[in-house]
């Protein structure tokens, strides 16, 4: 064949050999084209895997973008997962939010044990431990929470980088393989700090509340409209007789209680809450178990259900029973004040406690003092006469004394209208008026009696001068006698043509003036100790009285042989008297003790050794003034000393004296807030010591 001259030698083949290649060529074909099948079915393969690959990945990414938003989003939960081992691998923004670590300075780093109190984890470790028969420490503690089935939430104290501690309520769960093992554990812990601070304050609240409801007087109650009510304590016994379990079985109306006379009217209150705020304060009266009738001030809220209309009513029940009986007694004493007040037969003034101003006054002080009453009210009482003594009076009791203080001035001046003055003794006591703390003053005239008395002092007085006549004519008549002497010495000169020389003269006349002065002295003494006593309290000089009283008396005495010694200190403190009074006093005692040394010498138990006197001392003592009469008389007997004060009172025979001069001595001592001491032997003598006090004290 020329067609395959051109093949080599060892192809130039016969016909068999050509087709068998041929045969091994279509084979070839057909392998070529099972191969490029092959080829896309494979290609197809690798294109559908990639395809659910990239599925798969989306979904993974899909599923890991909504665990990190889950885990970001629990901003107050604390999330902690860790492999294994314990090392960390998850810490989502609520840890560090409340642990204050940052994700990244934890992670791969640190186990859960550092979040833990030591001291806690000690325990929980010991408790396993010793549940489990081997030892259980570290992240296996954890691991024994979780695999062990302890799935509850637990209350930890989780600690801060800081250092602070705050409570936690935390699950433990283990992190498992697709095949099940143990891969790591998961923590999700939530801050209980405000939870229990506000699960202390509810237990704090209800405790408050339930001493609340045993201590109030009040007894809590709820009510509702058909009458039925509920109670909260036993107090509703003691109101009514009634426990509370017989109210609760909802067989007892609250109604049927209530007196008849006072329904209406609570009945009428309840409406006008339902109509304004809901609220009401009522009282009325209801009837015990007893029959007693019993107050009850009633106070309540209405409470109004979601569909408008009333559900309940809360309130509280206070027996004031006792407020009621009180205040119609005070109403009652209240009646019988005024009725006092103002049929009373002395002035009577309310003033206020702080101002010391008229709030009131009664119908006898406006007809006394002739002001009337709305001129009297507001006006300081001061205008009517001093205060000050009183209010002194009054500050010395104590807060505890304060109710049942009384403050008495027995003399001051007070002045009506037109400034006529009068004397008024005043009584004053603290008092409550209108809602204020007040002082309820009395003022009885005692001007007829001070006059009385001054009468009674000057009769005393006039007495007094005529026993002591002619020691006073004595004492007059020598210097009467020397200035006769003088005139009779110039009369003869004169007559008798003689010269008196300039020196005779002036002797003459210069004697003639002091006896003059003398006798002049002795009358002014004598005017001065006989004038009415005024009623003003003054600063008097003790030492003036004795002195003007020895003036009278020392020459009398002297007739009967009876020495009076002076021993006055000197430049003693004044005190508040008035001065004739205090000679009143001093001539009474000088009398007695003059009285006592002539009964003795009638008596014939004077010693004939001995001289008859009378010895007047003044002294400071104690911030006050003293002054003592001493004589060597008879004595006063031992079982008599305790009435010699007493008015009509006397050791004397009969005509001798009345027995008034040592009670009109001790009036006029205590009156001047005095005291007065007697000390006296029977046959030696007697010692009466009087105390005042100094003027300034």
């Amino acid at each position: 064949m020329e067609t395959l001259s051109y093949l080599p030698r060892e192809f130039s083949a016969p016909t068999t050999v050509y087709a068998s290649l041929t045969e091994e060529n279509e084979l070839l074909r057909k392998e070529i084209q099972v191969s490029r099948e092959a080829a896309d079915i494979t290609a197809n393969l690798v294109v559908k895997q990639f395809e659910e690959t990239e599925k798969i990945l989306r979904r993974l990414q899909v599923a890991n973008a909504q665990r990190k938003a889950v885990l970001d989003s629990a901003i107050q939960i604390s999330i902690i997962a860790t492999d294994k081992d314990g090392l960390i691998t998850v810490f989502n923004t609520g840890a560090e939010n409340l642990l204050g670590y940052r994700a990244e300075e934890i992670i791969g780093k640190w186990t859960p044990e550092i979040f833990h109190l030591k001291s806690e984890l000690n325990m929980v470790s010991q408790n396993l431990s010793s549940k489990y028969g081997y030892n259980v420490e570290g992240i296996n503690v954890f691991y024994e929470h979780a695999v062990r089935g302890r799935l509850a939430q637990q209350e930890w104290t989780y600690v801060r980088k800081d250092g602070t501690q705050f409570p936690v309520r935390m699950t433990i769960n283990t992190l498992r393989e697709p095949y099940g093992s143990v891969s790591g554990l998961l923590f999700i812990a939530m801050d209980i700090a405000e939870k229990r601070r506000s699960e202390k304050a509810l237990l704090e609240s209800e405790r408050k509340y339930r001493l609340l409801v045993r201590n109030l007087p009040n007894c809590v109650y709820k009510g509702y409209f058909d009458g039925t009510i509920d109670f909260f304590d036993d107090k509703i016994e003691q109101i009514t007789g009634y426990r509370k379990e017989d109210f609760l079985s909802r067989e007892m109306s609250w109604f049927s209680f209530v007196h008849e006379e006072d329904l209406k009217c609570a009945e009428e209150r309840f409406k006008q809450a339902l109509r304004t705020d809901n609220s009401y304060i009522r009282e009325y009266r209801i009837k015990s178990k007893s029959g007693d009738i019993i107050w009850i001030q009633d106070s309540g809220q209405i409470i109004y259900g979601e569909n408008g209309e009333v559900e309940f009513i809360t309130g509280a029940f206070l027996d004031i029973t006792e407020r009621k009986l009180a205040e119609k007694a005070l109403h009652e004493s209240e009646e019988k004040y005024r009725s006092l007040f103002n049929s009373g037969p002395d002035p009577i003034f309310v003033l206020d406690c702080t101002t010391q101003k008229i709030l009131d006054a009664n119908p006898m002080a406006q007809e006394t003092y002739g002001y009337l009453k709305e001129d009297l009210i507001g006006r300081p009482f001061n205008d009517l006469g001093p205060l000050d003594d009183i209010m002194e009076g009054l500050a010395d009791f104590s807060e505890d004394e304060w109710p049942n203080a009384c403050a008495v001035s027995s003399k001051a001046e007070h002045y009506k209208k037109g400034d006529v003055s009068f004397f008024v003794r005043v009584t004053a006591c603290p008092t409550r008026y209108k809602d204020r703390d007040a002082i309820i003053l009395a003022a009885t005239d005692i001007t007829e009696m001070l006059e009385r008395e001054a009468q009674l002092l000057q009769a005393s007085k006039m007495t007094t001068l005529g026993k002591m006549s002619a020691g006073i004519a004595h004492e007059l008549n020598q210097p009467l006698n020397a200035i006769n002497m003088g005139s009779e010495y110039l009369t003869m000169m004169v007559e008798e043509g003689k010269k008196i020389s300039r020196e005779n003269l002036v002797e003459v006349a210069r004697q003639i003036s002091e006896q003059v002065d003398r006798a002049s002295e002795i009358m002014n003494r004598l005017r001065e100790f006989g004038r009415k006593p005024d009623f003003a309290r003054k600063k008097v000089d003790l030492n003036r009285a004795i002195r003007i009283v020895h003036g009278i008396v020392a020459q009398q005495l002297k007739l009967q042989n009876i020495i009076v010694n002076l021993e006055l200190e000197e430049n003693i403190p004044f005190i508040l008297a008035h001065s004739t009074r205090l000679e009143q006093v001093t001539f009474n005692l000088v009398t007695n003790a003059q009285d006592a040394i002539l009964q003795k010498t009638k008596d014939g138990l004077e010693s004939e050794t001995r001289e008859s006197t009378i010895t007047i001392r003044t002294f400071a003592e104690n911030n006050q003034v003293a002054v003592t009469v001493s004589d060597n008389g008879i004595g006063i007997p031992q079982n008599v000393q305790h009435k010699v004060f007493e008015p009509f009172f006397t050791t004397k025979e009969v005509g001798k004296g009345m027995g008034l001069g040592l009670s009109i001595t001790y009036g006029i001592v205590k009156d001047y807030n005095g005291q007065i001491e007697i000390q006296s032997r029977e046959g030696l003598g007697t010692t009466i010591k009087l105390t005042f006090p100094c003027a300034d004290a």
